[in-house]
């Protein structure tokens, strides 16, 4: 049976992981498993304070029945000691987990796992990431995928079409300008096209944002995508792991997918690493 894999420190960020996880689980049916890593930092830390392993286990438990009864979700726990880098990627596989959901305080964060180095937790993993800050959840109805004309959005668009199905979501495409290429427009009017049939062909509701001589003046594709769904008040942005960058450890997910996952305005992001889908559409 799948899980949901929440990485927990007993952090607000983390509490705001486990509602959006919780709620994704209920309508799922499936548990939520609570993975709290020990790592040879915290280990002195527990030792300095004379905690037990004994006590950690025994809060671990405590929020597994506070969150079961809060939630009417079944919760379980793992404490396991190692490293951050390796062991969610790892207890997502020894779970069969279907979704990580992490909570991460911005691209700053004081607490490694929750700071800069979730790029690398997300990257070590081939299981989706959502990735929250402090806004609690609420239905993901409106979700933001960003297009160009990048291998890397035309894998992503099998997923938009997957998350669509999953959540009974509208795809919002934020589609990217370039007034420099002459010939970007019609390379991206093509793509366009067949994302277009390909959602219809599989009954997906969609929405484009694409306006061809738009002056974007400095700002990033990825600070336009943020802006857009900020003003759209979207639920979730989708954002893929760089196919053409892999190397033999991990994924890559390039500057401008940081920017998203780390927004001011704290919409959740959904990092996906390129991998075969197990479900059928129509198209590809």
């Amino acid at each position: 049976m799948s899980v949901i894999l929440v990485p927990f420190d007993f952090t607000e960020v983390a509490n705001c992981a486990v509602d959006h996880a919780a709620n994704i689980a209920k309508d799922l049916e499936i548990p939520v498993v609570l993975l709290h890593i020990i790592n040879k930092d915290t280990r002195e830390l527990l030792n300095v304070y004379k905690v037990t392993n004994e006590l950690v286990n025994e809060k671990l438990q405590e929020k597994v029945d506070e969150f079961s009864n809060k939630y009417g979700v079944p919760f379980e726990y793992e404490a396991r000691e190692g490293s951050i880098f390796s062991d969610i990627a790892e207890a997502s596989e020894d779970h069969n987990a279907f979704l990580v959901v992490m909570g991460t305080h911005g691209r700053h964060g004081i607490q490694n796992l929750f700071g800069s180095y979730a790029r690398r937790v997300i990257t070590s993993s081939k299981i989706p990431f959502i990735v929250v800050q402090k806004r609690l959840y609420r239905p993901y109805k409106k979700i933001v995928t960003p297009l160009d004309d990048t291998l890397e959005s035309r894998q992503k668009i099998k997923w938009a079409i997957y998350v669509s199905k999953l959540f009974d979501a509208t795809i919002h495409l934020k589609v990217r300008s370039d007034k420099i290429d002459p010939i970007y427009p019609v390379k991206i009017r093509t793509i366009l096209s067949k994302v277009e049939q390909l959602f219809k062909a599989n009954d997906v509701k969609y929405i484009v944002d694409y306006k061809e001589d738009e002056d974007t003046g400095s700002k990033k594709f990825a600070e336009q995508v943020i802006e857009y769904a900020h003003s759209i008040d979207a639920d979730l942005i989708l954002i893929m792991t760089d196919p053409d960058h892999v190397n033999m450890f991990n994924f890559i997910l390039k500057p401008e997918d940081e920017i998203m996952l780390f927004n001011d305005y704290e919409i959740p992001v959904m990092a996906i690493n390129p991998r075969d889908l197990n479900f059928t559409y129509v198209g590809f």
